[in-house]
């Protein structure tokens, strides 16, 4: 899939209804309330007032949006992510690109000509908050860019968050730091759904460029700032340059913001200054913005991480040599619940299955974890309780792993400065491999199907000749009362029941359990066969 501009995805999403466009003019400040009562589409205001951009958001807040950046399945995400997340090409240096039309330096730099607006109540003021921050590792040159907030502080500087020490941009400036200099950074404003989720990917010496071409199936079009050595996609529709002020230290009050959790997360913390040495757009541009928080908190663009979780959990279940099916990461659990389903072929693998997704991602998610046997569709919420509720046994099935690393933003937590750590939990919900277990008792009871038409020219038999014909289909094996029934469909129902109940004093039953391992449901089911009524 080739580098995209951002309005050729908007109107993929249109075309697959999953954009509201609104074409009268609108307020900055009706912006939350239109975002908040959008919460499964994206929108997109055409007009502003008093600003020159078009305004976008919610463009990666669903697995339907994610599905069409991906071209796979709205269930396939996980295994999808894994495979373009293996893959490397370096990019392709351009000599410009839309994002360079409009070039504002010295007095002309001034933020606010994008819709500026304050989003939750108690947040600390406006925020720029959908931004690929781009920067460059002092010691080894490689390229990095992570999703970032910027709070406003003047028209040409903000504040930026930059606590979270497992994320490599802030790596990076404190290596800027330790040697007194600031780190040159780019927002990126302004990108399709594959640039969000290839940028939730970075790899120990590897360039984010690389991992971006990776995503795209090919080389992905790079274009150099305007006042430093950094590059930028060439899709980008507008570029913030300048510098996060690294040798003035962590020393600026940022916040507090309504945070993806849904809660305003860590308090008042402290944090860099970013100084702007240049604006560039294109034309006629759409300004991004990520919903966030808010009332539908599971369904905002932060739900970013649901399939880049999704997708590390899978990729590390593989690896660990589980038979892992799916992974779901359940959107009103944001990100912190997630489900595996596997096929156990060890009386260990479950176990190990929880382990492994309460370690494997990011080192912060999931906080809690359910695995599942294959029959269930970890999809489906009524079956994923169902199972919760007869597979899971408090006391064998739980685990509990200590002081494991977590989300800084967790109000559990009870500080805003990272690292942090608490217990996280997982639940066994499948059916034990070991021990003396009926698992017939474990199946879910579904409904018969309907049986069919019965076959053209089906002739008619006697009670008699019924009797005769299915004494001697149950000689030939032990039979289940359906298999009995779909030998004699098209019989009248009647003689088929009184046929049996002739042969029933000349029967047993008995629990067929054939010796094959894994056991299924079909390997321990009821029988008919000779026998004594019992």
């Amino acid at each position: 899939m080739p580098q995209q501009p951002l309005q050729d995805f908007v109107l993929e999403l249109e075309k697959i209804g999953q954009l509201v466009r609104i074409t009268d003019e609108r307020r900055v400040d009706e912006l939350p309330m239109l975002m908040e009562s959008n919460p499964d589409q994206a929108i997109l205001v055409e007009k502003v007032k008093d600003c020159e951009f078009q305004y976008l958001s919610n463009a990666y807040s669903n697995r339907e949006q994610y599905a069409q950046a991906l071209n796979c399945g709205p269930r396939e995400l996980a295994q999808e992510i894994a495979r373009r997340c293996e893959r490397r090409y370096p990019p392709v240096l351009v000599e410009t690109a839309p994002c360079k039309e409009v070039i504002l330096k010295g007095e002309d730099i001034d933020i606010t000509r994008f819709p500026l607006f304050l989003y939750h109540d108690h947040d600390g003021h406006a925020f720029i908050q959908d931004a690929n921050v781009v920067s460059r590792d002092v010691e080894t040159g490689l390229i990095n860019w992570g999703i970032y907030r910027f709070m406003y502080r003047t028209k040409n500087e903000t504040n930026v968050d930059m606590r979270n020490d497992s994320h490599n941009a802030r790596i990076q400036a404190k290596k800027y730091a330790a040697k007194g200099l600031d780190m040159a950074a780019a927002i990126v404003i302004g990108g399709p759904a594959l640039d969000k989720i290839a940028s939730m990917y970075s790899f120990h010496d590897t360039d984010d460029w690389d991992v971006l071409g990776g995503f795209y199936g090919e080389p992905a079009k790079v274009v150099k700032c305007e006042t430093s050595d950094l590059t930028v996609p060439a899709n980008a529709e507008i570029v913030i340059e300048g510098r996060i002020m690294t040798s003035e230290g962590w020393v600026y009050d940022e916040g507090p913001y309504g945070e993806f959790t849904g809660t305003y997360g860590g308090g008042l913390p402290h944090n860099c200054r970013f100084k702007i040495d240049c604006i560039s757009y294109r034309k006629g541009g759409i300004y991004q913005y990520a919903t966030i928080g808010g009332l539908h908190p599971g369904r905002t663009d932060l739900y970013v991480f649901h399939p880049t979780v999704e997708a590390d959990i899978y990729a590390a279940l593989k690896r660990a040599g589980i038979r892992v099916l799916d992974v779901y990461v359940p959107a009103d659990g944001i990100h912190n619940i997630a489900y595996a389903r596997i096929k156990p072929v060890g009386g260990g693998d479950a176990k190990q299955t929880l382990a492994v997704m309460l370690t494997c991602s990011r080192q912060w998610f999931p906080k809690i974890a359910y695995v599942f046997d294959d029959d269930i569709d970890i999809f489906d919420e009524a079956r994923v309780k169902w199972a919760m509720a007869y597979r899971y046994h408090p006391q064998l099935d739980t685990l509990i792993i200590p002081e494991l690393n977590i989300l800084p933003l967790d109000p559990l937590c009870m500080t805003n400065k990272p690292p942090v750590n608490m217990p996280k939990i997982g639940f066994d919900c499948t059916i034990p491999l070991v021990g003396n277990v009926d698992r017939f008792s474990f199946a879910a009871c579904t409904v018969t199907e309907p049986l069919g038409e019965p076959s053209a020219g089906l002739a008619p038999l006697t009670e008699a000749e019924l009797v005769t014909q299915m004494a001697e289909f149950i000689e030939q094996s032990p039979r289940t009362w359906l298999e009995i029934l779909k030998q004699f469909h098209g019989q009248p129902y009647p003689v088929i029941y009184r046929a049996f109940g002739q042969l029933r004093h000349r029967l047993g039953r008995m629990a067929d359990e054939r010796p094959t391992y894994p056991y299924t449901f079909a390997d321990a089911c009821f029988v008919y066969g000779k026998g004594t009524d019992a």
